[in-house]
């Protein structure tokens, strides 16, 4: 992966405010010609800087409304990476990471009503690996996502 200079990272700002900008918008926003864009972007595609473009869809309309930080601590000697296999069939984890501190697992979820996070919640404390878990409802997000340029 070669290095990313000052006109790949306005492209990358670009692209990530919207990911389906022409050649010409983005040229235009960056002060490279078309073809000196496309050819940044394939070589950024290619190396792996992009690793793809998706929709950013409101979970809401999934019916998902209900917005929740769950901790959770596995028991001692716990298979972790099967315990994680689990974790990756439930649609509504949109985030799960192994993490340092009182809790092994942080997960962000996003369910349908408060019903829809009960059962996940007894989903996870009826898991074998699971000593405990901690939830904490998302009331509003004051920020999503990370600059990266």
């Amino acid at each position: 992966m070669s290095a990313i200079d000052e006109f790949d990272a306005r492209i990358l700002r670009q692209l990530e405010m919207s990911g389906r900008m022409s050649w010409a918008e983005l040229s235009s926003e960056v002060h490279l010609s078309p073809t000196a864009v496309a050819d940044r972007v394939r070589r950024m595609e290619r190396e792996g800087v992009i690793r793809g473009y998706q929709a950013d869809v409101d979970p809401a309309a999934y019916g998902r409304t209900t917005r929740a930080v769950i901790e959770v601590g596995l028991i001692a000697g716990a298979h972790a990476e099967e315990f994680e296999e689990r974790l990756r069939t439930r649609a509504e984890i949109a985030f799960a990471a192994y993490v340092t501190g009182s809790s092994d697992y942080s997960l962000q979820c996003e369910c349908e009503g408060s019903d829809g996070l009960d059962a996940l919640v007894r989903w996870l404390r009826a898991d074998p690996a699971v000593a405990r878990t901690e939830t904490r409802f998302i009331l509003r997000v004051v920020r999503e996502g990370a600059d990266k340029c």
